[in-house]
């Protein structure tokens, strides 16, 4: 499981904020790659290692704002479809992927409050537009999962 440990109650600089931020993404990474390394359905497989590029694309776009102090650079991914393959691979016989989902869900929402915490602590407009664009990634992701959990359960988590 990821570690989530990150509050805005020990940030005093948006240096501050932006290394707990990255401190996040970094292991979330990890977390991805690992994953994606211990797969045993190709569409989990493809799926943490999406996650894991993204991750990676936070981790640049958090050590830019931190070096210019403006957003810069930004590129949308638009996600693959993996929602039917991805169906298909859950059996009886894998329940540990969707444990890994449900962990993934978890942090990935919780990131998604972080920032939302640090666009209000900002101290600036650039800032605050930057921690609101890093929530908006990060609910991509919880909607992402959450189709996949979706699909082969048939639950949905109200976003």
């Amino acid at each position: 499981m990821i570690e989530f440990g990150a509050s805005i109650d020990n940030i005093a600089s948006l240096e501050d904020a932006v290394n707990t931020a990255l401190t996040i993404e970094q292991q979330g990474h990890k977390f991805y790659l690992k994953k994606a390394g211990t797969s045993t359905g190709i569409a989990a497989k493809d799926l943490f290692e999406y996650l894991a590029a993204e991750e990676g694309r936070h981790i640049e776009y958090l050590n830019d704002f931190l070096k210019t102090g403006h957003l810069s650079g930004f590129n949308e991914a638009v996600p693959p479809d993996f929602t039917q393959s991805f169906a298909n691979e859950f059996t009886e016989k894998k329940p540990g992927e969707l444990d890994v989902l449900m962990s993934a869900l978890r942090f990935e929402k919780k990131n998604e409050d972080f920032y939302k915490e640090l666009a209000v602590w900002a101290h600036n407009s650039k800032q605050k537009e930057f921690f609101d664009m890093m929530a908006s990634f990060e609910h991509g992701h919880v909607e992402l999962i959450d189709g996949f959990i979706d699909a082969a359960t048939q639950f949905r988590m109200e976003t």
